[in-house]
Order: structure tokens, then C-alpha cells, then sequence
């Protein structure tokens, strides 16, 4: 059977960060609004792209009208990204898929910074492939636990002591996965942390523990941007100049 390759955007969350009544996912910058520029990385990629949201997505669905091959997968409650995740199981857990996965507020994310992730995936044989960034302020990004310089696990920052807090290498909000190994795993996570969610960042251990191979791929800092409040958007600019700086100091 020919291996496919497929598209999943994360946009079920509440944003509840961001201000109240508006989607963060829909704001704009440089006149697209975050999801977009995100559909639009990734779509060169695959053969399909589904969007995950919440029960109310009749705003989502319509800033997103004008891509083909768009589908929509309902998670009927906010459980965690993880969970968001799973919700696609229905699609694609009986075939051969390549699934490239991504939340839907990361607007400086690249094609070709996507195609190295897949292309990294599929050189290693991985069975997922985790981005990853090395950031001056990692801020409220999970962070990248490495034993003996070997990937552990990842720590989100809510989940986090001080010394984890000091950490720069961050989740940087993207993976290459294998539609015959993803959901089994995911079904393994538990919701034992600070938020009482199903984190998607706790399947990566998961795959380590079953003996499963997790390929780590480090990605330019800039594409590694999120938009969690309005600060974060206003100052977005400036996070972009400085990370940009780190990037060509290294």
C-alpha cells in the first residue's frame, strides 16, 4: 500500500489566554489570520489537510473556505491537545498515513522548514518526529528533558520547577507521526498534571517507554512563535528581530 501523507491542524482549543470573545486563531498578522498562514505551510505537503475544532467552528469554516481538500474533525470537549489529536483516529488509524501535525497560532512556520521535518522523519525511520527550539526566553513553552544529552520527556511550563524553567530547548509545537502507531500511543496518555488535560507532549515518552524510535529535529526559533495573549501579538515584531539575532549568533 502506497504511503500517504496528511495534514493536522490543532484548533480546538479554548484560547483562553487571548482576549475574551475573540478567536486568537483568526486575528491577523501581515492581513492573514494565523491559521491561515499555518494551512498555507502546510499544504504544499500533503494530499489533505484536517482542521480539528471545537462545536462552534462556523468561523473557523469560513476564513478557511477558499482551501480544497479541508476536513473537520469535532473534539466536543477541550481536553487537552493530545485528546484534539485522537479525534482524528476515525480518519486515518486504518490506513497508512504519514501525519504531519501542527497547532493552528504558529504564523512564522515554513514550507520548507515542514518538508525538513517529514524528509528527517522518513530518513531516520522514525516513528515520530518531534521540532524542537532553542530559545533566550522559552516563556510558557514545554521544555525539552534530555538525560545524559537523550531525549526523556517534555515538561510543560504550568508542570514545571525552577530548574526545568532554566531550560532553552522548547517543544516547538510540531511533529511527523505514523498513522499506525499515533492513536494506540496516544490512548496510553494520562491527564495527571496542573491543567488536567491529555497533553499531546506526553506521548513522546510514551513512544520512548513502548521502544519506539523519537526522532528530535531543531527548527529555526522564529517558526517556533505561538500567540497565547495580546501582548504576545502586539510585541511580535520585536520577538521575531531578537530570535532571528540568537539564530545568526549560534
Amino acid at each position: 500500500m502506497m504511503k500517504k501523507f496528511a495534514g493536522v491542524v490543532l484548533a480546538g482549543g479554548k484560547g483562553s489566554r487571548y482576549e475574551e470573545n475573540k478567536r486568537k486563531l483568526l486575528i491577523e498578522y501581515q492581513g492573514k489570520p494565523l491559521i491561515v498562514r499555518v494551512i498555507e505551510a502546510i499544504k504544499p505537503l500533503v494530499e489533505k489537510i484536517v482542521v480539528v475544532t471545537g462545536i462552534e467552528n462556523s468561523e473557523i469554516k469560513q476564513v478557511l473556505k477558499s482551501f480544497s481538500s479541508i476536513e473537520y474533525a469535532i473534539q466536543q470537549q477541550p481536553l487537552g491537545t493530545g485528546h484534539a489529536l485522537l479525534c482524528t483516529d476515525y480518519l486515518f488509524e486504518k490506513t497508512q498515513t504519514t501525519i504531519l501535525v501542527s497547532y493552528a497560532d504558529k504564523p512564522l512556520i515554513t514550507t520548507k522548514t515542514l518538508k525538513n521535518l517529514i524528509d528527517s522523519h522518513i530518513k531516520n525511520n522514525a516513528d515520530i518526529t518531534v521540532a524542537t527550539a532553542i530559545l533566550v526566553n522559552p516563556g510558557s513553552k514545554g521544555r525539552i528533558i534530555r538525560i545524559n544529552g537523550r531525549f526523556s520527556k517534555v515538561v510543560e511550563a504550568k508542570d514545571a520547577d525552577e530548574e526545568i524553567l532554566k531550560i532553552n530547548e522548547v517543544n516547538a509545537g510540531f511533529i511527523v507521526c505514523e498513522s499506525d502507531s499515533i492513536y494506540r500511543e496516544l490512548r496510553k496518555v494520562t491527564n495527571n498534571n496542573a491543567a488536567g488535560e491529555y497533553y499531546l507532549t506526553d506521548v513522546y515518552a510514551v513512544y520512548l517507554k513502548d521502544g519506539l524510535k523519537v526522532n528530535l529535529v531543531e527548527i529555526p526559533p522564529e517558526e517556533s512563535c505561538d500567540i497565547n495573549t495580546v501582548e504576545e501579538f502586539e510585541e511580535i515584531e520585536k520577538w521575531i528581530k531578537a530570535a532571528k539575532k540568537q539564530s545568526s549568533q549560534m
